[in-house]
């Protein structure tokens, strides 16, 4: 079998134990890797027993884990964006055109779930049945803009339950194609303090809940609930190329800056509605460089990396938001 074949798809619960079933509740997702699937921890005994050997062995807790990598396009981010930031976004409709903006939510789903649970499916090409996890909790989304490259995101999923044998093909299909759908370096922009800074040569943002599985004495393996070990974590990472030391001057005044990077598919693709096309708006309303040395490795351009965080901003009461256009016609 061939992973050019595999179908990938991710539906929104209408509340826990309730797994999607229908092929067209499902987004179908065009991916890059998976690898989400069924963990199981094992006990060892640690008795001596008289031999080298080791002692016997038990299945301990067990979670469905993995990670998610795509390049992103409008509707497999729109999706995601659902699944790990916020499954009610704010609409705003005109024509066919909707434009969604996502903020973290500010409260956990119920008592036993942090995100909105959603279903995943994944079927491989060599028999009609696939593999399917419930009440999944994605927790992390990280965005990756390269120079060079398209725009790629991974997704990280904290917890979940395998359905038993797994299921019968739902007939769930990816696009046969990403046509006008991609977003390549070269239609991404980046603003800092209001800005426009173009010496960018890699930029990561990162959104990490800090979801974890709670295990109790109650008779399963699985987990009794999801709950946050840490408190929210918003991260920006990247690479630029020292043509000035405004940057390096933010760092040393521990200046807090407002981040923007837009992505919006360029203007030769097919529109989504006269005058737009697909868009990607990242924004972080408080950054603060935290690490960032100037270094040179050779005789080259000097570039030099940094991290940084994003904090809450006061005043809009978020320390990051997501916002799309596109046509997308079904609310996550």
């Amino acid at each position: 079998m061939y992973g050019a074949q595999i179908k990938f798809g991710i539906g929104r619960q209408a509340s826990a134990n309730s797994w999607v079933l229908s092929a067209g509740s499902f987004f179908a997702l065009p991916i890059l890797t998976t690898d989400v699937g069924l963990e199981k921890q094992e006990l060892i005994s640690q008795n001596l027993n008289g031999r080298f050997e080791q002692g016997a062995t038990y299945d301990g807790a067990s979670n469905v884990a993995g990670t998610i990598t795509f390049e992103a396009t409008a509707v497999n981010l729109y999706a995601m964006l659902g699944a790990v930031v916020n499954y009610q976004p704010t609409y705003v409709t005109s024509g066919s055109l909707r434009t969604a903006t996502f903020v973290p939510n500010t409260s956990d789903f119920s008592s036993t779930l942090v995100k909105a649970p959603v279903t995943l499916y994944t079927q491989f090409s060599d028999s009609n049945s696939a593999e399917l996890y419930y009440d999944s909790q994605c927790d992390q989304l990280e965005l990756t803009f390269s120079a060079g490259q398209f725009t790629k995101a991974r997704v990280a999923v904290a917890g979940g339950t395998r359905l038993a044998n797994g299921i019968g093909s739902l007939g769930v299909n990816v696009l046969g194609q990403d046509t006008d759908d991609l977003f390549p370096w070269n239609v991404a922009s980046i603003s800092l303090g209001g800005t426009a800074v173009g010496n960018f040569s890699d930029i990561k943002i990162a959104l990490n809940e800090n979801v974890s599985a709670l295990n109790t004495i109650n008779g399963v393996t699985t987990p009794f609930k999801f709950t946050r070990d840490k408190a929210r974590e918003v991260t920006v990472s990247g690479t630029l190329y020292l043509t000035d030391r405004s940057q390096f001057n933010a760092f040393i005044n521990a200046t807090q800056q407002r981040l923007l990077v837009t992505a919006t598919q360029a203007t030769n693709a097919t529109q989504i509605q006269s005058g737009y096309n697909n868009t990607l708006v990242v924004d972080v309303p408080q950054l603060k460089i935290t690490q960032m040395k100037l270094a040179a490795n050779g005789p080259g351009e000097v570039a030099v990396s940094f991290q940084a965080r994003g904090l809450l901003d006061a005043s809009s009461n978020y320390s990051i938001q997501f916002t799309t256009i596109n046509t997308v016609g079904t609310a996550f």
